[in-house]
């Protein structure tokens, strides 16, 4: 088996080495001169992180550094072989330049602006009709912002200015807030949260809320039909670990490989309104801008779990220490899950503040009294 594995390798263009027991047991051209002409024979753990080398999964990808450089990691499981396929990231599109997101982001302004008066306006004349229209493009104006956010992440990222803002974070009070926030918002998905009541470490706010809402998202968009999403969390040495697994239909063998690309594949007709293909992209780039991983397994009937190993980079004290950043609250959630919401929870969201509009207003009525 292993002669016959090292010859179909041997052809191939794309770093690849076939691992036995943990071992490398033989590495094709490429993989030599990424990981040293010395590699066969080595253990897998003087090469890869442990983030790989760690993994139960006999078949899934992700991107994580070898050496000096980031590759995208792909393995398959050959009877007890073990396949690694390493290929450097993909790159963004230069037409999305700085003059495109701000004329973009100046047309979305206007239209949001647009509809918001409109909409009042349809309210108060009763047109059941008309007032559904002006939530379809309310809508509609969410799913092009979160559309613009990640794209300008991934061009950030394909050239290698994504950068964490250094701040105390602690992540399990995000992760407690976004799942009961968007239990709301989707009562008809379970979605838990198992971990501890604190976990402090240095990220950058923004960028871990647009990590989870696209990781959330496309667990909603991509695994239906699906019951139950999980959010946990877990340390160890040194790094937090943030797994999203649902039970949803998974992802097939032959799609696997290709799902943080998927936004420069063919576009075919039945993908049709299942989102632009950023989000997973986007979510490694923000792992890898907090010195992470992220890794991805699924099996067709099984669900899918995304696993992403952050750095903490402070001792536990100094982070218990320091203030807390702030999110940007429900319009960020609403963007970021703007391709997995209906209209209906835009209005749920819309209640909620004026009712809270009018409980502040009740109350500083109260003190003047």
């Amino acid at each position: 088996m292993l002669t016959v594995s090292s010859k179909v390798l041997s052809l191939s263009a794309e770093a690849a080495v076939l691992v036995r027991a943990g071992r490398i047991v033989y590495a094709n051209g490429a993989a030599e001169r990424l990981l040293g002409a010395d590699c066969t024979g080595k253990k897998m753990s003087e090469l890869f992180p442990a983030e790989i080398t760690a993994a139960q999964a006999g078949d899934f990808t992700a991107e994580a550094t070898v050496g000096t450089r980031r590759c995208i990691i792909r393995t398959t499981k050959l009877d007890d072989l073990q396949a690694f396929f390493l290929s450097p990231p993909d790159s963004a599109p230069n037409l999305l330049n700085d003059a495109f997101f701000c004329t973009m982001r100046d047309a979305l302004m206007n239209y949001r602006l647009a509809v918001e008066v409109g909409r009042e306006r349809v309210g108060l004349s009763g047109d059941a009709e008309l007032l559904a229209s002006f939530r379809s493009l309310q809508r509609a104006a969410f799913r092009i912002a979160r559309l613009l956010d990640n794209a300008a992440s991934v061009r950030l990222i394909a050239a290698g200015e994504l950068t964490a803002a250094e701040a105390a974070l602690d992540l399990a009070s995000v992760c407690r807030e976004l799942i009961d926030s968007i239990s709301l918002l989707r009562p008809d998905v379970s979605f838990r949260y198992d971990g501890d009541d604190e976990l402090w470490l240095v990220a950058d706010r923004v960028l871990i809320e647009q990590l989870l809402c696209n990781l959330i998202s496309n667990a909603l968009l991509h695994g239906a039909p699906l019951t139950r999403v999980r959010l946990s969390l877990s340390t160890s040495a040194g790094k937090a670990f943030l797994s999203v697994t649902d039970d949803g239909c998974g992802i097939e063998a032959e799609k696997l490989s290709t799902v943080f690309e998927r936004y420069s594949a063919p576009y075919s007709l039945d993908e049709m309104g299942r989102g632009a293909g950023l989000g997973l992209s986007v979510a490694r780039g923000i792992a890898r801008a907090h010195n992470g991983t992220l890794l991805l397994e699924s099996r067709p009937g099984a669900g899918t779990a995304v696993r992403v190993s952050l750095s903490r980079r402070l001792p536990t004290k100094a982070l218990r220490a320091a203030e807390p950043q702030q999110g940007r609250g429900m319009y960020a959630l609403l963007t970021g899950l703007a391709e997995v919401l209906d209209t209906d929870a835009f209005d749920l969201i819309r209640r909620r503040q004026r009712f809270a509009r009018w409980i502040c207003a009740r109350q500083g009525g109260f003190r003047r009294a």
